[in-house]
């Protein structure tokens, strides 16, 4: 399964902050990184399209099964 750095990034910064703060928002991903809340809103898309993460209707951000599998493996 070949995935970009810039979504392995992203899956390690959702695995962090969930464990650091229970929760996932997107501006916790923005800050935590240091891009615009558009570049994660873009990148979260593309990585719920792809089955690696969930959005629920709080807007807060989760791994799926999938996601976690890279996250732990480059964490």
């Amino acid at each position: 399964m070949k995935i970009l750095k810039s979504a392995e990034d992203y899956l390690e910064a959702v695995l962090m902050l969930k464990e650091e703060q229970g929760y996932v928002r997107s501006i916790d991903l923005a800050e935590h990184l240091g891009v615009t809340k558009p570049s994660v809103s873009y990148a979260i898309r593309q990585l719920r399209d792809n089955g690696y993460v969930t959005m629920d209707h709080a807007k807060m951000i989760s791994l799926t099964d999938k996601g976690m599998e890279i996250a732990d493996r480059i964490y």
